[in-house]
């Protein structure tokens, strides 16, 4: 009933609601905007081995929101459209994205002083699936690997995968090992155990309900570059 009443749906786009795409068709009778339409995409680091997978997301890499810069993209996208279906209060989105975005310019310039403090030799990042890739290439990080060898959080690797990716780590030098809150964490602990690392849990995908440290996502981002960062150190 929301998605057949509203006047404009929001979506991230890059395939990352390819499975609302029949819902949309069926039910939406409003605009539907693709706010990261106009991003500069990045393709995905390592390779995707399930076909179904690749499929849903050769668009390229959708997690958007992992650089500031590019969720000024998504308030020119919304702003664009809120003034156009609504140009009496074109004045107020224009002043509101102006303000937002200035707050994310902030964002940016305090994610680089946080950044600072871990030593060039420890922006190593092994994660559960490949999610970071906007936050490593603005934030000069490098993926060292996957826990999970897909985009599937129910896929592992083989034994030889598992193999390669520990002495990666141990060669590296990698410090922590970062997975998702809904991931199974028994494979990553294993690697963590095997490699000496220390496994931190993260979240990368959702804001928190509105009482939480999570509720903006200025707030998620401060969070999520804090246990980054202390965990590098």
């Amino acid at each position: 009933a929301a998605i057949a009443d509203a006047k404009i749906v929001f979506l991230n786009g890059l395939e990352l609601e390819h499975s609302l795409e029949s819902i949309l068709e069926a039910n939406a009778t409003g605009t539907i905007v693709e706010v990261s339409n106009g991003v500069e995409v990045l393709a995905f680091e390592q390779a995707i081995q399930e076909s179904e997978e690749a499929h849903d997301h050769a668009a390229g890499d959708p997690h958007t929101w992992m650089d500031p810069n590019l969720v000024m993209t998504w308030v020119k996208n919304i702003e664009d459209t809120l003034s156009e279906l609504d140009p009496e209060n074109a004045a107020d989105y224009a002043a509101n994205a102006k303000n937002y975005i200035s707050e994310l310019t902030d964002l940016d310039a305090w994610i680089q002083t946080e950044v600072a403090k871990v030593p060039v030799e420890n922006r190593k990042l092994v994660t559960d699936h490949e999610n970071l890739g906007y936050f490593i290439h603005r934030y000069n990080f490098t993926l060292v690997g996957l826990v999970v060898d897909s985009l599937s959080t129910g896929a592992s690797p083989s034994a030889q995968e598992l193999s390669t990716l520990e002495d990666a780590i141990k060669e590296k030098g990698v410090k922590a090992i970062f997975i998702g809150a809904t991931v199974n964490p028994n494979l990553a602990n294993q690697v963590a155990s095997d490699t000496g690392t220390t496994l931190i849990t993260i979240d990368t995908a959702s804001l928190g309900g509105e009482d939480s440290d999570t509720a903006t996502y200025i707030q998620f981002m401060k969070k999520l570059v804090t246990a980054i960062v202390n965990g590098l150190q």
